[in-house]
């Protein structure tokens, strides 16, 4: 679980984070399967976990799970910034763990397989010391030690240009890490204060986990860390090891760590393979699949109820989805035309258009930071880019911008026309895109499509900022605050695609990051938000739930906002 947001698809689910561990409408860690008589709407409340919890004595020896990602991995690496999207944090979850772990409610504790112990020693100068689990190892049987920890922050620290990081939150805070009586154990400290630090400690979200750290052979050479991983999996610190990639049927199996010191992983087989999001339904109703997100395509959650030895589950979720507008050129480089397409999309139309037909809370996306319903969560999204069409037509007056006889706007005889990239063969992408150009259209703005294919839509458009506008969802952890720097600050950071950004910003997460009083921090980074919202570089739109289609029986796994997936307890109820 690095402190970096992850990359998804507009029709696929997850949701953005928070500080506090609230759910959004609450919830512990109860299990709920959705009513379709009765939907979240109208209840309010979404679990924080909503799979089918089993004791670990409660679950069958063997058995296989089959599970659909969007695509391979553009890079095995996680922490490199062709790596940090869903897909590749899905399928490498069972392979990688740290010292710490999420709990149901966002906070975190140690993962003992890892740690036996991580703890805040220290906060001026701010130090953590971690111990860890002596029986730790990698895939090849070579110890886990501290050197692996200081490899990896000296890669992902930004201070060596060479590596090609997806981002350098909470490592560039870092002063030193530190052996002390033995390899296993070590001190971080930190030259900046930062309160998020567990984030870089392990860990996953949603059965989504990037590479906390790497063996240090490979997170001290730039080009193994940049290209040795493109095509083959990373060495496995988990239960798992990707044992068999087929590229050619895209087809990743696991098995068993034989090297693994833990509890003994139930599955004997765990089968991720690429299904595209038009065929993901009608794939787990046939039977080919065992569990699917269905994200927030009515059809899919239709096709998915009609499974009759299966169910439908709903959590809370860490994604949005949103408009990133590449503010580097053309007429989006202006601010008033910024604000002015934000204002012309209604997005009510939109998110109701998407969540009530599941089921779920309607609700608009107005934070950059926290979702609604979680402790620190403000709406400034309402006032700063809500719907009004009489404002965004203000607004591109104030640009220099008139309206023609064909009820369209032009500036210097050159009609306003923008171009929005979706990813093929996306129903909601689709949607969304189809909604958007109408909502333009009426305010007098043309809109046209440019789809590309779904397995080069990330690495070909979105990474190199090859757009005018775009749409995908951002997919975080439970640390919020200093998740969202990547996105908006610096504006060369591997995730930060608006090709703009606002100086001011650096200052301000600094100041945040190192703020260990959790009411102030909460103040600081809804400062932070109000001044993203005020240049608008990105469109929020829709807080989507997670929500999946699950065999009956599959147990620990499925929809959950925070909590790390056990993969060795994931399996067939007994």
């Amino acid at each position: 679980m690095r402190n970096i947001r992850k990359m998804m698809g507009a029709g696929a689910l997850t949701l953005a984070l928070t500080i506090t561990g609230c759910s959004a409408g609450g919830g512990g860690g109860t299990n709920a399967t959705v009513d379709s008589s009765k939907g979240a709407s109208e209840t309010g409340q979404l679990p924080t976990t909503a799979w089918n919890l089993a004791d670990y004595s409660k679950v069958k020896d063997g058995g296989q799970l089959t599970l659909a990602v969007d695509q391979m991995p553009d890079n095995w690496n996680t922490l490199q910034a062709d790596g940090a999207n869903v897909s590749g944090t899905q399928i490498t979850d069972p392979t990688t763990g740290g010292p710490v772990r999420i709990k149901d409610d966002g906070t975190w504790e140690i993962n003992p397989d890892y740690a036996t112990e991580v703890k805040l020693v220290s906060e001026d100068p701010q130090v953590v010391e971690i111990k860890l689990n002596t029986k730790s190892v990698w895939e090849d049987g070579s110890p886990i030690t501290y050197k692996d920890f200081e490899a990896t922050w000296k890669a992902n620290n930004g201070t060596n240009k060479a590596f090609q990081i997806a981002a350098d939150n909470v490592y560039k805070d870092i002063e030193s890490v530190t052996r002390e009586d033995t390899d296993q154990n070590f001190k971080i400290t930190f030259k900046n204060k930062n309160a998020d630090w567990p984030s870089i400690l392990g860990g996953s979200t949603n059965g989504q986990a990037t590479a906390s750290f790497l063996p240090a052979a490979i997170a001290s050479d730039p080009t193994a860390f940049n290209e040795g991983y493109k095509s083959k999996p990373l060495p496995s610190n988990g239960p798992y090891i990707a044992s068999t990639v087929d590229t050619t049927g895209k087809i990743v199996t696991f098995t068993p760590n034989p090297k693994w010191w833990g509890q003994k992983p139930k599955l004997e087989k765990i089968i991720m393979k690429v299904v595209s999001r038009d065929q993901l339904a009608q794939a787990y109703a046939n039977k080919e699949i065992d569990a699917i997100s269905i994200g927030t395509n009515k059809d899919n959650y239709d096709t998915a109820k009609k499974r009759a030895d299966g169910g439908i589950e709903q959590s809370g979720g860490l994604t949005w989805n949103h408009v990133t507008l590449n503010a580097s050129k053309g007429p989006l480089a202006d601010v008033k035309v910024r604000q002015a397409v934000a204002h012309a999309i209604n997005r009510d139309t939109i998110t109701a258009s998407r969540l009530a037909p599941i089921g779920a809370p309607v609700t608009n996306m107005n934070s950059y930071i926290f979702m609604p319903g979680q402790k620190g969560y403000e709406d400034h999204g309402t006032a700063a880019i809500g719907y009004d069409v009489a404002k965004s037509a203000a607004l591109l007056e104030e640009a220099g911008y008139a309206k023609g006889s064909d009820g369209m706007y032009a500036k210097d005889g050159k009609a306003l026309e923008l171009t929005y990239t979706l990813d093929a063969n996306n129903p909601v992408s689709e949607q969304i895109f189809k909604q958007l150009q109408a909502n333009l259209k009426a305010v007098g703005i043309s809109m046209k499509n440019d789809t590309v294919p779904a397995d080069k839509f990330f690495s070909d458009y979105v990474l190199k900022s090859n757009f005018e506008m775009t749409g995908f969802a951002w997919s975080g952890t439970a640390f919020p605050i200093s998740s969202t720097e990547s996105i908006f600050y610096p504006v060369d950071s591997g995730q930060n695609f608006t090709g703009i950004t606002d100086e001011k910003l650096g200052d301000m997460w600094k100041k945040a990051n190192a703020e260990l009083d959790p009411a102030k921090r909460l103040v600081m980074a809804n400062d932070i938000d109000k001044e993203i919202f005020s240049y608008v570089p990105v469109i929020p739109l829709t807080p989507t739930p997670i929500t999946y289609g699950v065999t009956n029986g599959l147990v620990n796994y499925g929809a959950a906002q925070f909590r790390s997936v056990d993969w060795t307890a994931v399996g067939w109820k007994a």
